[in-house]
């Protein structure tokens, strides 16, 4: 048993989650478990992102799904569906490992995009490589870093393409300088940090990723490997040697192993997750521990995101190493989970959701570059500057959002609506629920 006061219960659960829902702190209350709770998440099942854009489609009567029903069935899962953990770790790693719907490539397939988002679902608390093993193989990865229909030299007189070789380093495993495991740099003889890797080895994780090509033309089902296409030529990744006469297959599962294995890997992901759920500056000893963990279990998410989530660092308060800004997305579906928001005229599904394209300046999948909507390492001009503090999500944040997104919170909350409808299954409404355990009255 916890103990746990309504403050921590609903503190614990605005980090887990799209959202706290009152009866969602009465049932924490009621189990007085974080870990047990955290259990039961890792294993309920979970909403399935094509399924509700076929949903999507069907409920608006149109025989094409679109980018626009992609993201609002995201928006109906965080909204309205369980599993409320894994919701929030797949939209985490959505920020790690980036695909956009902006690209031309991948705009035309709202299906293929969603179907990434559930690789990201289904995999959210796997071990770290079988997650990258498929988000590797998807077509919308292969698409987006130009990896699909990749050949080796012998086949073309050029390099491989480098594209997904460099970002699977430098973005998705063990990022530009050497780490220690609590997230500092190492710094050489004259006090300047260690590069991880060099052109080299960029060179030689390209012909890893040659040979594998679209199935049936699928956007849906994973690439597969033609190993005719494929470099199976002797490579050296840092510092360790692949063997020549491995297949495509062979070769990916060899350097995935390296690059989950690397000293750097637990340290780099274990502070982003920190930074996606927690806190924007986590205090070294915090990623240390986390980092640990990543590396004790073999990169197991599920045990990741409870170390994270159970850290005593989570409880402390009136620190600086506590503080995150709520991301703007973020804000309005703990919003709109807190108040109920559902559609009127008995809908089932939002529109247009929040007028996201006008808002938030992000929607899930939709950030500009692989780099995501934000760095990690932003910070803001001012007083966090001054102390040497980041704060990504400040530079999506300016006074032009603040407005709109202001705008949006007075016409829900005023208007009981964000549009102009009346009763519109078009437009979200407020549907009171509140806490037993708050005392207040409950309103139907």
């Amino acid at each position: 048993m916890d103990n746990l006061t309504y403050k921590q219960a609903s503190r614990f659960l605005d980090l887990a989650t799209m959202g706290v829902r009152p009866q969602d702190v009465d049932d924490l209350l009621s189990l007085d478990n974080r870990q047990a709770w955290l259990e039961q998440q890792l294993t309920a099942p979970f909403a399935v992102h094509t399924d509700r854009v076929a949903y999507q489609k069907s409920q608006r009567g149109e025989t094409e799904s679109t980018q626009e029903m992609r993201v609002c069935a995201w928006f109906d899962i965080a909204f309205w569906s369980g599993a409320q953990l894994r919701q929030r770790m797949a939209f985490a790693l959505s920020q790690i490992v980036v695909v956009n719907d902006r690209d031309a490539q991948l705009s035309p397939y709202p299906e293929g995009v969603a179907n990434y988002y559930d690789i990201l679902t289904k995999y959210a608390f796997s071990d770290y490589k079988t997650l990258l093993y498929h988000v590797t193989r998807s077509p919308i990865m292969g698409h987006f870093l130009t990896m699909v229909g990749n050949l080796p030299k012998s086949e073309t007189g050029v390099n491989p393409d480098q594209n997904y070789a460099r970002e699977v380093m430098q973005l998705f495993t063990i990022g530009l300088e050497e780490l220690n495991l609590d997230g500092s740099k190492k710094l050489d003889v004259n006090g300047d940090p260690i590069p991880t890797y060099g052109d080299t080895d960029i060179e030689n994780m390209a012909r890893v990723f040659t040979g594998w090509f679209v199935s049936n033309g699928s956007m849906l089902e994973p690439m597969v490997a033609d190993d005719t296409y494929h470099d199976q030529d002797e490579k050296n990744i840092l510092g360790q040697n692949i063997p020549a006469g491995l297949t495509a297959e062979q070769d990916l599962d060899t350097v995935l192993d390296i690059l989950v294995n690397h000293p750097n890997t637990a340290p780099f992901i274990s502070k982003l997750l920190i930074q996606r759920f927690v806190t924007s500056n986590p205090l070294p000893d915090y990623v240390q521990r986390v980092s640990n963990v990543f590396v004790q279990t073999g990169g197991n998410l599920g045990e990741v995101i409870k170390a994270i989530l159970l850290d005593p660092q989570v409880d402390v308060e009136q620190s600086v190493n506590r503080a995150k800004l709520r991301e703007p997305i973020l804000a309005m579906t703990h919003l709109c989970r807190a108040l109920n928001c559902r559609p009127g005229s008995d809908g089932v599904i939002t529109y247009d959701a929040l007028q996201y394209r006008d808002t938030f300046n992000q929607y899930p999948l939709g950030a500009p570059s692989v780099f995501n909507f934000y760095s990690p390492e932003h910070i803001p001009s001012g007083s966090l500057e001054a102390d040497g503090l980041v704060s990504p999500e400040m530079s999506i944040i300016d006074w032009n959002q603040v407005i709109k997104m202001s705008n949006l919170t007075w016409k829900l909350l005023h208007d009981n609506g964000y549009k102009t409808g009346s009763n519109s299954k078009q437009e979200l409404y407020l549907k009171f629920l509140i806490s037993q355990t708050s005392r207040a009255t409950i309103t139907p």
